[in-house]
């Protein structure tokens, strides 16, 4: 995930938690404390980025990021074992002497849903010849790879 910062451009990895199809939406969780949160929230704009290795499949995605605190259904979903990465302390990126200074204490305040809605898909399928398109409103154009 990809996102304007302060300093620039941010980029991170996450993990997809879902998938809507017909509102053409992705699902990413995060902690409310982390600096994505302020950033989105400045800039709603962000992209993501997805590689295929078995299909040599690269995917950008354009998206407008909707958030989402503290849904009590959401969290519901989220296994106890996983509830630990939402909340804790010190805050996500805070630096620490040693790992054992970080203290987890799931949050259900401090757990949020990235809502992505798709803006824009570019592909570049590797292979002799390199393949790329872009999918935008409903249009398919190819690019030069």
């Amino acid at each position: 995930l990809a996102t304007v910062g302060a300093a620039g451009g941010e980029a991170r990895v996450v993990v997809l938690r879902g998938i809507d199809r017909d509102a053409e939406t992705l699902e990413v969780h995060t902690d409310t404390a982390s600096g994505k949160i302020g950033e989105l929230r400045a800039n709603p704009n962000a992209t993501l980025l997805v590689w295929d290795s078995r299909a040599k499949l690269q995917i950008r995605l354009r998206v407008a990021v909707t958030i989402t605190e503290g849904d009590p259904d959401a969290w519901a979903r989220i296994p106890h074992t996983a509830r630990d990465v939402y909340g804790g302390s010190p805050a996500p990126a805070t630096p620490i002497a040693r790992p054992s200074d970080y203290v987890p204490e799931p949050t259900p305040a401090r757990f949020a849903v990235l809502t992505c809605a798709i803006r824009e898909i570019e592909t570049l399928q590797l292979g002799m010849p390199h393949k790329r398109a872009r999918f935008r409103d409903g249009v398919a154009t190819w690019l030069a790879p």
